[in-house]
Protein backbone atom coordinates (compact mmCIF):
# COMPACT_ATOMS: atom_id res chain seq x y z
CA UNK A 1 0.00 0.00 0.00
CA UNK A 2 1.30 3.43 -0.97
CA UNK A 3 1.27 5.92 1.89
CA UNK A 4 -0.15 9.39 1.24
CA UNK A 5 2.94 11.15 2.68
CA UNK A 6 5.20 9.28 0.24
CA UNK A 7 2.90 10.10 -2.68
CA UNK A 8 2.96 13.76 -1.71
CA UNK A 9 6.75 13.69 -1.38
CA UNK A 10 7.23 12.29 -4.88
CA UNK A 11 4.64 14.70 -6.33
CA UNK A 12 6.48 17.65 -4.75
CA UNK A 13 9.76 16.27 -6.15
CA UNK A 14 8.22 16.37 -9.63
CA UNK A 15 6.97 19.91 -9.08
CA UNK A 16 10.42 20.94 -7.88
CA UNK A 17 11.93 19.47 -11.03
CA UNK A 18 9.74 21.72 -13.18
CA UNK A 19 10.57 24.82 -11.12
CA UNK A 20 14.31 24.19 -11.32
CA UNK A 21 16.32 27.11 -12.78
CA UNK A 22 17.65 24.80 -15.48
CA UNK A 23 14.19 23.82 -16.72
CA UNK A 24 12.05 26.96 -16.73
CA UNK A 25 14.10 28.99 -19.25
CA UNK A 26 13.58 26.19 -21.79
CA UNK A 27 9.79 26.05 -21.30
CA UNK A 28 8.90 27.86 -24.58
CA UNK A 29 11.16 25.49 -26.52
CA UNK A 30 9.56 22.42 -24.93
CA UNK A 31 6.06 23.72 -25.68
CA UNK A 32 7.05 24.48 -29.25
CA UNK A 33 8.49 20.99 -29.77
CA UNK A 34 5.55 19.27 -28.08
CA UNK A 35 2.93 21.11 -30.11
CA UNK A 36 4.86 20.95 -33.37
CA UNK A 37 4.58 24.73 -33.51
CA UNK A 38 7.25 27.08 -34.78
CA UNK A 39 8.70 29.96 -32.78
CA UNK A 40 6.89 32.38 -35.12
CA UNK A 41 3.55 30.76 -34.18
CA UNK A 42 4.31 31.25 -30.50
CA UNK A 43 5.24 34.90 -30.97
CA UNK A 44 2.21 35.90 -33.06
CA UNK A 45 -0.93 36.39 -30.84
CA UNK A 46 -3.37 35.28 -33.53
CA UNK A 47 -1.41 32.12 -34.30
CA UNK A 48 -1.09 31.28 -30.61
CA UNK A 49 -4.86 31.33 -30.16
CA UNK A 50 -5.40 29.35 -33.35
CA UNK A 51 -3.00 26.63 -32.21
CA UNK A 52 -4.12 26.50 -28.56
CA UNK A 53 -5.73 23.06 -28.92
CA UNK A 54 -2.71 21.70 -30.74
CA UNK A 55 -0.39 23.10 -28.09
CA UNK A 56 -2.37 21.56 -25.21
CA UNK A 57 -2.82 18.22 -27.01
CA UNK A 58 0.87 17.98 -27.85
CA UNK A 59 1.84 18.86 -24.29
CA UNK A 60 -0.42 16.11 -22.91
CA UNK A 61 1.28 13.60 -25.23
CA UNK A 62 4.69 15.01 -24.21
CA UNK A 63 3.83 14.51 -20.53
CA UNK A 64 2.55 10.99 -21.25
CA UNK A 65 5.85 10.21 -22.97
CA UNK A 66 8.10 11.13 -20.06
CA UNK A 67 5.55 9.74 -17.61
CA UNK A 68 5.80 6.31 -19.25
CA UNK A 69 9.58 6.32 -18.90
CA UNK A 70 9.44 7.39 -15.25
CA UNK A 71 6.90 4.68 -14.42
CA UNK A 72 9.23 2.09 -15.95
CA UNK A 73 12.07 3.49 -13.84
CA UNK A 74 9.85 3.25 -10.77
CA UNK A 75 9.07 -0.38 -11.53
CA UNK A 76 12.79 -1.08 -11.86
CA UNK A 77 13.67 0.77 -8.64
CA UNK A 78 10.90 -0.94 -6.67
CA UNK A 79 11.85 -4.33 -8.08
CA UNK A 80 15.50 -3.77 -7.25
CA UNK A 81 14.56 -2.80 -3.70
CA UNK A 82 12.56 -6.00 -3.40
CA UNK A 83 15.56 -8.07 -4.47
CA UNK A 84 17.69 -6.55 -1.73
CA UNK A 85 14.94 -6.40 0.87
CA UNK A 86 17.14 -8.24 3.34
CA UNK A 87 19.46 -5.26 3.13
CA UNK A 88 16.65 -2.71 3.49
CA UNK A 89 18.43 -0.70 6.18
CA UNK A 90 21.66 -0.28 4.15
CA UNK A 91 19.55 0.84 1.17
CA UNK A 92 17.92 3.48 3.36
CA UNK A 93 21.30 4.64 4.66
CA UNK A 94 22.92 4.91 1.23
CA UNK A 95 19.87 6.52 -0.35
CA UNK A 96 19.41 8.87 2.59
CA UNK A 97 23.05 9.99 2.52
CA UNK A 98 22.83 10.69 -1.22
CA UNK A 99 19.63 12.69 -0.72
CA UNK A 100 21.20 14.79 2.05
CA UNK A 101 24.18 15.68 -0.15
CA UNK A 102 22.04 16.42 -3.22
CA UNK A 103 19.53 18.38 -1.17
CA UNK A 104 22.20 20.56 0.44
CA UNK A 105 23.67 21.21 -3.00
CA UNK A 106 20.24 22.29 -4.32
CA UNK A 107 19.76 24.50 -1.29
CA UNK A 108 23.07 26.23 -2.00
CA UNK A 109 24.77 25.00 1.16
CA UNK A 110 27.18 22.79 -0.79
CA UNK A 111 28.71 23.77 -4.10
CA UNK A 112 28.70 21.27 -6.93
CA UNK A 113 29.94 22.03 -10.44
CA UNK A 114 28.01 19.03 -11.72
CA UNK A 115 24.70 20.41 -10.40
CA UNK A 116 25.43 23.99 -11.38
CA UNK A 117 26.36 23.04 -14.92
CA UNK A 118 23.12 23.48 -16.81
CA UNK A 119 23.13 21.27 -19.85
CA UNK A 120 20.76 22.03 -22.67
CA UNK A 121 18.75 19.05 -23.79
CA UNK A 122 19.33 18.49 -27.50
CA UNK A 123 16.33 16.78 -29.04
CA UNK A 124 16.73 14.73 -32.24
CA UNK A 125 16.38 16.87 -35.36
CA UNK A 126 13.98 14.40 -36.96
CA UNK A 127 11.58 14.75 -34.05
CA UNK A 128 11.74 18.51 -33.70
CA UNK A 129 9.04 20.12 -35.78
CA UNK A 130 7.89 16.72 -37.06
CA UNK A 131 4.33 17.42 -36.00
CA UNK A 132 2.00 16.48 -33.18
CA UNK A 133 2.64 12.74 -33.59
CA UNK A 134 6.19 13.18 -32.33
CA UNK A 135 5.16 14.66 -28.94
CA UNK A 136 5.06 11.28 -27.15
CA UNK A 137 8.55 10.12 -28.24
CA UNK A 138 9.84 13.64 -27.53
CA UNK A 139 8.60 13.24 -23.96
CA UNK A 140 10.42 9.92 -23.68
CA UNK A 141 13.63 11.51 -25.01
CA UNK A 142 13.18 14.35 -22.51
CA UNK A 143 13.00 11.83 -19.65
CA UNK A 144 16.02 9.83 -20.82
CA UNK A 145 18.29 12.78 -21.63
CA UNK A 146 17.23 15.06 -18.82
CA UNK A 147 19.47 17.88 -17.62
CA UNK A 148 21.71 16.95 -14.65
CA UNK A 149 20.55 19.86 -12.51
CA UNK A 150 17.12 18.29 -11.89
CA UNK A 151 18.58 14.86 -11.18
CA UNK A 152 18.40 15.17 -7.37
CA UNK A 153 14.61 15.29 -7.44
CA UNK A 154 14.39 12.24 -9.65
CA UNK A 155 16.98 10.47 -7.50
CA UNK A 156 14.86 11.20 -4.42
CA UNK A 157 11.75 9.74 -6.03
CA UNK A 158 13.68 6.64 -7.13
CA UNK A 159 15.13 6.23 -3.64
CA UNK A 160 11.65 6.25 -2.13
CA UNK A 161 10.56 3.72 -4.77
CA UNK A 162 13.51 1.46 -3.90
CA UNK A 163 12.76 1.72 -0.18
CA UNK A 164 9.18 0.61 -0.89
CA UNK A 165 10.61 -2.74 -2.09
CA UNK A 166 7.69 -3.30 -4.47
CA UNK A 167 7.58 -2.82 -8.23
CA UNK A 168 3.92 -1.78 -8.21
CA UNK A 169 4.50 0.79 -5.49
CA UNK A 170 7.51 2.10 -7.39
CA UNK A 171 5.34 2.54 -10.48
CA UNK A 172 2.70 4.48 -8.52
CA UNK A 173 5.31 6.70 -6.86
CA UNK A 174 7.02 7.60 -10.13
CA UNK A 175 3.61 8.20 -11.71
CA UNK A 176 3.00 10.74 -8.91
CA UNK A 177 6.39 12.26 -9.71
CA UNK A 178 5.44 12.50 -13.41
CA UNK A 179 2.13 14.16 -12.49
CA UNK A 180 4.00 16.68 -10.34
CA UNK A 181 6.30 17.49 -13.23
CA UNK A 182 3.64 17.33 -15.94
CA UNK A 183 0.85 19.38 -14.37
CA UNK A 184 2.73 22.72 -14.67
CA UNK A 185 3.58 21.86 -18.29
CA UNK A 186 -0.12 21.43 -19.10
CA UNK A 187 -1.10 24.58 -17.17
CA UNK A 188 1.59 26.54 -19.02
CA UNK A 189 0.26 25.25 -22.35
CA UNK A 190 -3.27 26.34 -21.40
CA UNK A 191 -2.06 29.80 -20.37
CA UNK A 192 0.43 30.37 -23.17
CA UNK A 193 -2.13 31.68 -25.69
CA UNK A 194 -3.03 34.60 -23.43
CA UNK A 195 0.20 34.82 -21.40
CA UNK A 196 3.20 34.20 -23.68
CA UNK A 197 5.55 35.38 -20.92
CA UNK A 198 4.31 32.72 -18.50
CA UNK A 199 7.74 31.07 -18.53
CA UNK A 200 9.46 34.33 -17.59
CA UNK A 201 6.96 34.95 -14.79
CA UNK A 202 7.46 31.48 -13.38
CA UNK A 203 11.24 31.90 -13.59
CA UNK A 204 11.05 34.46 -10.78
CA UNK A 205 10.29 31.62 -8.40
CA UNK A 206 12.90 29.21 -9.78
CA UNK A 207 15.75 29.95 -7.37
CA UNK A 208 13.62 30.16 -4.18
CA UNK A 209 11.80 26.97 -5.23
CA UNK A 210 15.12 25.21 -5.79
CA UNK A 211 16.33 26.26 -2.34
CA UNK A 212 13.12 25.10 -0.66
CA UNK A 213 13.17 21.87 -2.65
CA UNK A 214 16.75 21.23 -1.59
CA UNK A 215 15.80 21.60 2.07
CA UNK A 216 12.94 19.12 1.64
CA UNK A 217 15.17 16.61 -0.16
CA UNK A 218 17.80 16.88 2.57
CA UNK A 219 15.13 16.50 5.27
CA UNK A 220 13.84 13.32 3.63
CA UNK A 221 17.41 12.07 3.49
CA UNK A 222 17.86 12.68 7.21
CA UNK A 223 14.66 10.75 7.95
CA UNK A 224 15.91 7.81 5.88
CA UNK A 225 19.35 7.92 7.50
CA UNK A 226 17.90 7.94 11.00
CA UNK A 227 15.43 5.18 10.26
CA UNK A 228 12.52 7.44 11.15
CA UNK A 229 11.03 7.69 7.64
CA UNK A 230 9.16 4.37 7.76
CA UNK A 231 7.96 5.04 11.30
CA UNK A 232 6.74 8.51 10.38
CA UNK A 233 4.87 7.35 7.27
CA UNK A 234 3.29 4.51 9.25
CA UNK A 235 2.21 6.95 11.95
CA UNK A 236 0.71 9.38 9.45
CA UNK A 237 -1.01 6.53 7.62
CA UNK A 238 -2.66 5.39 10.85
CA UNK A 239 -4.44 8.72 11.12
CA UNK A 240 -5.93 8.34 7.64
CA UNK A 241 -7.29 4.83 8.29
CA UNK A 242 -10.82 4.88 9.74
CA UNK A 243 -11.15 3.07 13.04
CA UNK A 244 -14.26 1.23 14.09
CA UNK A 245 -16.18 2.70 16.95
Amino acid sequence: MVGLPTLIATFVAGLGSFLNPCSLPLLPAYLSYAGGISAADLVDPERRHRHRGRLVGGTLLFVAGFGAVFVLLGIGAGGLGRQVREAERPVEIVGGAAMVVLGLALAGVLRSRWLERGRRLELPTRLRGAGLWSAFPLGAVFAIGWTPCVGPYLASALTLAAVSSHAGTGAVLLAAYAVGLGTPFVLAALLYASMPDVGRRMARFAVPAARAGGVLVAALGVLLLSGQYTRLTSLLASFSVPHGG
